[in-house]
């Protein structure tokens, strides 16, 4: 058995930027850190937790399907204590594998009697493999530190030295080792996530991107290229014509010949945030203020440029596009939840009169979501980038309608957008007949109503809101399933527009 031990918080730093939460809870590349734990075994696995810990359902069902068996431990105890009580409790005989909560492998190949070690990294206090351990191999040599994963032959001789050692984790393995010989195995993909400034720089080496970004990150920078070169040139655009004022929300810009670089910021997205943590409504408000002093700074340039935001014309184009990708008949009504639905051309033309009017461009991000949002905690201050900088006739502006930007906050924050791409949701669509399940809990709830608040989100914002997720429909053709969850969203974002009638 594979025990992945988690049964701790995570130190006041985490606690700081996520909400109290536990190492395999942490996220990265928009998952979980226990998803990549558990298919580092074929033996079944257990993961320990704080007693006190809520799992919410999605992430349950997400346990579920990975076989991991949940042993909820008190969290006081320590480290020796809590591998003790998951031994006795989970009746381990045999074969122990223990992975620390708080570790990353891209590959794991243990053997009986071993445990894994790495060159260090960083100043800290990190167990030695010292010459108290009676091991085999030297594990390439000298100044090695423990890395968190270990496999011992026997959990019933290692249940022993742990009482015999009064319970001090790495002294019992020390133990353990005069009793079986252990193996020193070297494993150089192993990333720390104990400590937050380790968390950053193992999130640095495994980003996520779009399929059409050429992204790499040297050194301090990311250097970002496309295919698409429109795209990077309406990015470097907005970046260059960006006025002094706003600078501070930016990373630090260079230009290159191709593409350009972006200084590398060592702090979590809204979206990881707002998905994976549990901050408190009182702490968003903080971050809405931040993004409202942004916006309203961009309010005060304008400009009387002819730009296309002309949003029933896209949306209209985009269903069509997704209608041949899926065979969807546009004028054929759907069911969501056992409620009957309009057709798309019906939503279309029912939803379109309450789009907000343009008035003005002013200048705007464009793809101002929580995935393009970080958040300084210690300076307080919003950081964005991935701007659009172009309008629905890809011609390259700055400028913009300000309802787009809030729409597309709107979009992660009410429409939920980051939960859905998470897979924090259930759907299925059968014949028209869409059944469609998100879960909000009561601190979700309080932030979105904290966000209606010092947003002002009326009906327009929330129709232009339905209208972006159905324009991303076809954007997503690489995976029916969110397709089919974009589409229930917009259903039910149009459900709560008619509650508001």
């Amino acid at each position: 058995m594979l025990l992945i031990t988690s049964a701790k918080y995570s130190s006041a730093d985490f606690t700081l930027e996520f909400g109290k939460i536990v190492p395999s809870f942490l996220p990265l590349g928009n998952k979980r850190l226990y998803e990549y734990q558990a298919k580092l075994s074929k033996e079944k696995v257990a993961l320990s937790l704080p007693n006190n810990f809520k799992v919410n359902h999605c992430d349950l069902e997400k346990l579920e399907k990975l076989n991991i068996k949940l042993i909820f431990v008190e969290p006081n105890l320590s480290l020796g204590e809590s591998i003790l009580y998951c031994i006795n409790a989970l009746n381990i005989n045999g074969n122990l594998s223990i992975l620390h909560g708080d570790t990353f492998f891209s590959n794991l190949d243990l053997k009986e009697d071993s445990l894994c070690v790495s060159a260090v990294r960083e100043n800290y206090e990190w167990a030695y493999l010292d010459k108290e351990f009676n091991i085999v191999n030297e594990g390439g040599g000298g100044g090695k530190i423990l890395t968190g994963a270990f496999c011992f032959s026997d959990a019933r001789t290692l249940a022993k030295h742990l009482v015999a050692n009064h319970y001090d984790f790495v002294k019992s393995v020390k133990s353990y080792s005069k009793e079986k010989i252990m193996w020193a195995i070297e494993n150089e993909t192993w990333l720390d996530f104990g400590l937050m400034t380790n968390y950053f720089h193992s999130k640095k080496i495994i980003s996520t991107q779009r399929s059409f970004n050429e992204m790499q990150i040297s050194q301090n920078y990311i250097i970002k290229n496309s295919s698409w070169t429109e795209k990077i040139k309406a990015e470097k655009a907005w970046f260059e014509n960006l006025p002094s004022t706003l600078l501070i929300y930016t990373p630090k810009y260079f230009t290159q010949k191709s593409g350009y670089a972006l200084e590398y910021l060592y702090h979590n997205t809204l979206s990881e945030l707002f998905v994976f943590g549990s901050l408190p409504d009182f702490i968003w408000r903080k971050i809405f203020l931040s993004i409202k002093d942004f916006l309203n700074i961009c309010d005060t340039f304008k400009s009387e440029d002819k730009l296309n935001f002309n949003y029933q014309e896209k949306t209209l184009s985009r269903l069509k596009e997704f209608a041949k990708q899926r065979n969807i008949d546009l004028d054929k009504p759907f069911i969501l939840n056992h409620t009957p639905q309009p057709s798309l051309n019906e939503l279309i033309k029912q939803t379109s009169e309450f789009l907000p009017s343009i008035k003005e461009f002013s200048l705007i991000h464009g793809d101002f979501c929580f995935s393009n949002i970080m958040y300084d905690f210690r300076g307080s201050l919003i950081k964005t980038y991935d701007p659009r900088g172009l309008d629905f006739d890809g011609k390259i502006s700055i400028f913009g309608d300000k309802n787009y930007d809030l729409a597309k906050l709107t979009h992660s924050v009410l429409g939920l957008y980051d939960f859905i791409i998470a897979g924090f949701y259930e759907c299925e669509l059968k014949d028209y007949n869409l059944s469609f399940k998100l879960e909000i809990n009561e601190n979700i709830i309080a932030i979105q109503n904290a966000f209606k608040e010092i947003f002002k989100i009326d009906k327009a914002l929330m129709t232009l809101t339905l209208h972006l997720f159905l324009s991303m429909l076809p954007l997503h053709n690489d995976d029916a399933k969110r397709q089919n969850a974009f589409l229930a969203n917009a259903y039910r974002i149009y459900d709560l527009l008619k509650e508001e009638r």
